[in-house]
């Protein structure tokens, strides 16, 4: 039970890093973690509609209008009619979204890569392997 407490409150401190990475970042281009999140939420799931986003970060339908209306105002994403519903429509994410999300991602990895920096290319195996067995 020790160890899962130690392994537990290792994560939370990681998270809270994390966090606090991704909040020093994002300012410079000007976005919030929201914003953030759903880009990323649509790269991975491109062919999404505004109740997907709803459900995905427990927002209310009204707040994701705001969002996605925002969003669409600043360039990041469109959205196209659905193909087989005339009340729904799909979200994409633009060229500009993509490229934002490309420059901010691996700025925050190169923050992320420094918390490894003190691994050896063995002990970044082993980690990778272990963190591959969960399952999230």
């Amino acid at each position: 039970m020790e160890d899962y407490q130690a392994v537990t409150y290792k994560f939370r401190e990681i998270k809270n890093t994390l966090s606090a990475y991704l909040t020093q970042v994002l300012p410079a281009y000007q976005i919030t973690p929201i914003i953030m999140y759903t880009l990323e939420f649509l790269r991975k799931h491109p062919e999404c509609r505004a109740v997907d986003i709803a459900n995905e970060f427990g927002l209310t339908r009204g707040a994701v209008t705001q969002l996605l209306d925002k969003m669409e105002q600043q360039g990041y994403v469109i959205r196209k009619p659905h193909p087989t519903s005339r009340r729904s429509l799909h979200i994409h994410i633009t060229e500009k979204g993509y490229e934002l999300l490309d420059v901010i991602i691996k700025t925050y990895n190169s923050k992320i890569e420094r918390l490894l920096s003190n691994y050896s290319s063995e002990e970044l195996a082993t980690l990778r392997e272990l963190l591959s067995k969960m399952s999230i």
